[in-house]
């Protein structure tokens, strides 16, 4: 604890992104009040200074966007500090207070610069070594902690000056006559293109808030030229008239002016919504790479909307994904909901999953909680424990390789389900020739199981139906993968198209029965194209595959068979048509409703020469596959 003295002069560094420079006033503000008396100096660049300003935590700023440690400590040194405070982690920043020889230098010891402090914090980590998740305010205050300064507000903090509010109103004049409310969306991100929400999502919102609300519908972003094309194309997509700031000149401080009148803001997780948070703007906030906890305010005025898919938080400036599934997966509806709620004073959510939500519960064993206890009942609540339980029925084959089991057992779901019946697929030690080709297949290096968990996350998603997850896991060597497992529900009230069609198909083509049959054609045609949409193949596409449930909706099976083909997409196409096509029996489709689902799958009303090449090909694989058959005694479906 520092107390204070008629010397005490303090520097006070600030973090270098503008969203981290905002979560710092807390610590901020608790450092004034400590240290009524004394001078406190602010170390920070221009835009951090802009954003900041006008401050009542500060009397003086040192503006430095100097790299060089030795030219910074030069320039403290003549100002006789006795504190250092800093909130910037970086080594320079460590290395510069000491030679400039300030007696108390108080931060955190990370970068390896723990031996320049005096009075040092050590963030708490995970057991693999990696920060543990904590919101930034109060990894912040804990500095302010160490020197005493104990917070009694955590609310962030800015003002604006009244020259910006002034000024504002002749770069913005549509804001006068605004009639609805003003909301403002932010489509940027400077930390990297995998924050950003689809542009053509946010020219969706924008209209649905335009004719819904007669809002007027401000685009914010930075002015680099990344961002700029982004404003132009959401304004393009728009089939409104959108403010665009980008081309009209605000400074920081005018731009805080515009989120006090702001009724809403729109942002993705970057440092805008920082600055709406601290002005008490309701805020919607899309999450996708990042760990929300990370920026958690506790703010009571914001919904955010987390697009929790397995990949994700990853942390990664550019998705590494053939898909964006983090950010796709946050949908216009739910953005617009959000705004609902907040515009009409009625936030039923403060968080909104756009997916399942897993806890790790020990070491890599991921597991939905409303399952939790149930699982932990048999004892499976770590990966030890899901590859030593026997308690089941075993659901292997002849031809199953040996590193692979699959068996069935019952747990007790939550009400109104009751019991229910769950698949455990474990995997011991597959070959290293078996995991470098699916390294190749997924595009990154993923265990057998977390490879079906996430294409399950992934169709899902996209509208295609699988298999609920309800926990998975996985366990590595140095390099490769030592075992990993995957828990699925079964699907309820479903059963294969190869056990049993509907009951529409029992009975005469005719009539009620007819029309049933067509509606389902076309429904698998859907389905089967909106699979194909997503980039997917799998590689046992046959009717034993697909589930259809009493609701009328079909459903994917046996994941770990699906996957993204890096070359001859077109050729495993037409292998999964061909499957299908092959295991339709006969007996209940004709050559007729073969042809119907063909046009409904490709999207027209008659054929083109392509599709009839497509048909031909796809003929031609299912035949060859019936010749195959033929060889083993057995009868091609088709052809009954």
């Amino acid at each position: 604890m520092q107390s204070e003295t008629p010397d005490t002069n303090i520097l006070v560094w600030l973090p270098s992104p503008m969203g981290d420079a905002i979560l710092c006033t807390p610590a901020l503000r608790a450092i004034r009040e400590h240290f009524k008396s004394s001078t406190i100096c602010f170390l920070a660049s221009s835009l951090i200074r802009e954003t900041l300003s006008p401050s009542a935590f500060n009397d003086q700023w040192i503006d430095s966007d100097a790299k060089n440690p030795l030219t910074v400590a030069a320039q403290l040194k003549r100002h006789r500090f006795s504190h250092a405070v800093l909130f910037k982690n970086s080594f320079a920043s460590a290395l510069a207070v000491f030679l400039a020889g300030i007696p108390a230098r108080i931060g955190y010891a990370r970068e390896k610069r723990g031996f320049l402090l005096t009075d040092k914090l050590h963030a708490a980590r995970l057991p693999d070594g990696r920060f543990k998740p904590q919101s930034m305010i109060d990894y912040y205050l804990a500095i302010s902690g160490l020197l005493g300064a104990e917070a009694v507000d955590r609310s962030l903090g800015l003002d604006v000056e009244p020259k910006a509010t002034e000024d504002l109103k002749s770069k913005v004049p549509e804001l006068t006559d605004a009639r609805g409310p003003i909301v403002v969306i932010v489509p940027g991100g400077a930390f990297g293109p995998s924050k950003c929400w689809p542009d053509v999502r946010f020219a969706q919102t924008a209209d649905w808030l335009i004719t819904n609300y007669n809002a007027t519908v401000i685009i914010s972003v930075a002015p680099e030229r990344t961002e700029r094309q982004i404003a132009e194309d959401i304004c393009d997509l728009s089939e409104h008239r959108l403010i665009n700031l980008a081309e009209r000149s605000l400074s920081l401080g005018e731009l805080k002016a515009l989120f006090c009148r702001a009724d809403l803001v729109i942002s993705n997780d970057t440092g805008p919504r920082h600055i709406a948070v601290a002005l008490g703007r309701r805020v919607v906030t899309l999450f996708g790479p990042n760990d929300p906890a990370w920026t958690d305010t506790k703010c009571e005025d914001e919904i955010q909307i987390i697009g929790n898919v397995p990949c994700a938080p990853c942390s990664k400036p550019v998705c590494s994904q053939s898909e964006h599934l983090c950010m796709q997966v946050i949908t216009v509806a739910m953005v617009c909901e959000a705004a609902k709620e907040l515009l009409e004073g009625d936030r039923k959510h403060a968080t909104i999953m756009t997916q399942q939500q897993f806890v790790e519960t020990s070491k890599s064993f991921f597991v939905d909680p409303d399952h939790e206890s149930a699982l932990e009942k048999l004892g499976l609540n770590s990966i030890d424990g899901v590859f030593s339980f026997n308690a089941a029925t075993n659901l292997g084959k002849e031809n199953l390789a040996r590193f692979r089991s699959r068996v069935q057992f019952e747990i007790d779901a939550p009400q109104p389900q009751g019991a229910t019946t769950v698949f455990l697929k474990r995997y011991n030690r597959p070959p290293v020739s078996v995991q470098l080709k699916n390294w190749l297949s997924a595009q990154g290096r993923r265990s057998c199981a977390m490879i079906e968990c996430s294409t399950a996350s992934r169709l899902t998603a996209s509208g295609v139906n699988t298999p609920k997850t309800i926990c998975y896991g996985d366990q590595w060597g140095s390099l490769f993968e030592k075992r990993s497992f995957i828990i699925t529900q079964q699907i309820p009230e479903a059963v294969s198209l190869e056990r049993r069609l509907p009951d529409f198909f029992t009975g005469p083509p005719a009539g009620e029965n007819l029309k049933a049959r067509r509606d389902f054609i076309a429904k698998l045609a859907d389905f089967i194209r909106k699979f194909h949409e997503t980039n997917y193949r799998h590689r046992d596409l046959y009717f034993a595959h697909i589930f259809y449930d009493d609701d009328g909706r079909f459903h994917l099976i046996d994941l770990a068979r699906a996957f993204e083909p890096v070359v001859l997409s077109r050729r495993f196409q037409i292998k999964d048509i061909a499957q299908i096509h092959y295991s339709a029996p006969g007996q209940d489709f004709s050559k007729t409703d073969r042809l119907r689902f063909i046009l409904r799958y490709v999207g027209r009303d008659t054929l083109t020469s392509e599709d009839k090449m497509f048909i031909r090909k796809v003929v031609s694989k299912a035949r060859r596959m019936a010749r195959h058959d033929k060889k083993h005694g057995r009868q091609a479906p088709f052809e009954n």
